[in-house]
């Protein structure tokens, strides 16, 4: 039997089946997917170019270690690269293994032991992930390494808490778990401003909001930022499990052989996943259809009820004047899945980039009963 690891958080539904941005259950139940299962399928649903660059790179060489090279491996890391204005790419399993190896990297390239991290940030669960995000640590406790959290936003804080001892302020540039949270305007460029005038290095983690999850490549390129190091997961192989550690020139000198490894990371089928999602936004014109669809959710989702409506792209927060769990519940027996966020009243969308602007409108529709002082 399956380890129930989720409990109470678990959905009440079997879901068995996809195409595009709908999913069916096992009694035949169709649903919306503004959930995007974690921000993961950007693409949709069972896309037949990625099925069919899956299974044609199974039926060719379906594993080898990174011992020896293989093409597609190649191609799909000059592909990533190419996308996100970074220069070198590694390929591991998770976001949160990418986020272990940037800061391996980033304690290893400065010889400071002091990560900065946010308050209500989420960089995973791993034990030294745990060590830079806000929440769930303390049933681990003690968490890996020495991290200073300052408030998500706050330069001056941020400026209190650099020193010769830190090596590297790590941040999401949009908040994920915390509720697709947007820090003020220019935040970010300082952010990268004060860490390189201390002799620290910017970490941006873009496994949630990165990949064309807000229509652009990065999230950091909206504000013209360009970290040190970046990590990447989530829509990165459109649902096949694959995140990237992504490193400029000076950072990737930095590494040698052997200090990080992992027997999956770059596996043929992976990184054929990661080829065929780059191939299938650049030729659908996703980036541009995830900016488009977001506009369409900014303006049409603020109805009665809901107090704020903020991200970007396919990538977006509603803030309610009530508890967000029992509307999720109520969405889902109106054929809606969305998801929820540490902030109790907050509901998360992350749908396909060519989800149709009816379905928000059909999403509006519905909030607008729901939220309804009678309903």
């Amino acid at each position: 039997m399956l380890l129930d690891i989720l409990g109470a958080a678990r959905l009440p539904i079997t879901l068995e089946s996809g195409r595009g941005s709908r999913v069916w259950d096992t009694e035949g139940n169709a649903y919306w997917d503004f959930y995007g299962g974690h921000a993961v399928t950007l693409l949709g649903q069972a896309h037949p170019a990625w099925v069919n660059a899956i299974a044609e790179q199974a039926a060719k060489l379906s594993f080898m270690t990174t011992l020896t090279d293989v093409p597609v491996r190649t191609s799909a890391g000059e592909a990533v690269c190419a996308f996100t204005g970074m220069d070198v790419a590694w390929f591991v399993n998770s976001g949160a293994e990418a986020n272990e190896a940037a800061l391996k990297i980033a304690r290893k390239a400065t010889g400071r032991p002091v990560i900065v991290a946010m308050q209500k940030g989420f960089h995973g669960r791993s034990m030294g992930a745990l060590g830079v995000t806000w929440g769930y640590r303390d049933q681990h406790a003690p968490a890996y390494g020495e991290v200073r959290f300052v408030p998500f936003g706050d330069l001056e804080a941020l400026a209190a808490a650099l020193d010769d001892t830190v090596a590297a302020v790590i941040t999401e540039p949009i908040q994920g778990i915390a509720g697709i949270v947007v820090p003020p305007e220019g935040w970010l460029a300082e952010v990268a401003r004060l860490a390189h005038a201390n002799g620290s290095l910017l970490i941006a983690d873009e496994v949630q909001s990165g990949m064309g999850r807000t229509g652009y490549p990065l999230a950091c390129h909206q504000v013209g930022v360009h970290p040190d190091i970046a990590t990447v997961g989530k829509g990165l192989g459109a649902g096949f499990p694959v995140a990237a550690l992504l490193l400029t020139d000076a950072m990737a000198r930095t590494v040698r052989p052997g200090e990080h490894g992992t027997t999956f990371g770059g596996a043929p089928l992976a990184c054929a996943a990661v080829e065929a999602t780059l191939r299938i936004m650049a030729e659908e014109g996703l980036l541009a259809t995830a900016r488009l669809l977001g506009e369409h959710m900014l303006a049409t989702l603020k109805v009665p009820g809901v107090t704020a409506v903020r991200g970007s792209g396919a990538w977006v927060a509603l803030v309610l004047d009530r508890p967000a769990g029992p509307v999720a519940h109520q969405l889902r027996e109106h054929g809606f899945l969305v998801g929820t966020a540490s902030d109790p009243h907050v509901l998360r969308l992350a749908p396909p980039a060519a989800t149709p602007l009816a379905a928000v409108d059909e999403l509006a529709t519905a909030l607008t009963a729901l939220l309804a002082p009678s309903a």
